[in-house]
């Protein structure tokens, strides 16, 4: 009998450590920054605040949501990087945003987006820029946004 309560419990321990460890590799974090217009002339526009995602690889694509009175925004290398932008509503005011990009295969990706909700009732707009290592045109990025 205990023979066979060790032989199941070795079993649910291996199938444990077998599917933590796949989905370890499966979802795994890649390296982003925020990219930041804060300190420039710059400002974001043409944003629809609907929480769509807005996948840009080059300069032009870029220029159609950015909008400068004086100086110019910092600069992206597109041939390395890709800027993740995403704008929405919020229903009270917002404590802090986090994000975290993550890669499930050689080509899925998956942005999260947390949003600490405020004590406030006021709805307020909110935008997330990532940038992060180059993301083909092929590949598909899941957007899960949470609200806490």
């Amino acid at each position: 009998m205990k023979t066979n309560i060790l032989k199941l419990t070795t079993i649910l321990l291996l199938a444990g450590i077998v599917s933590c460890g796949k989905d370890e590799i499966d979802n795994f974090p890649i390296s982003d920054m925020e990219y930041s217009l804060i300190g420039t002339s710059c400002g974001w526009n043409n944003l629809g605040y609907d929480g769509k995602m807005i996948v840009i690889n080059s300069e032009e694509e870029l220029e159609k949501y950015v909008t400068c009175t004086e100086d110019s925004f910092s600069e992206i290398d597109f041939s390395e990087n890709t800027l993740l932008l995403v704008s929405g509503k919020s229903t009270n005011g917002i404590g802090k945003i986090e994000s975290t990009i993550f890669k499930n295969t050689t080509t899925d990706y998956k942005l999260e987006i947390i949003i600490h909700m405020g004590i406030t009732d006021i709805v307020e707009k909110w935008t997330v820029s990532i940038l992060s290592p180059k993301i083909s045109n092929e590949s598909t990025i899941e957007l899960d946004v949470q609200f806490t």
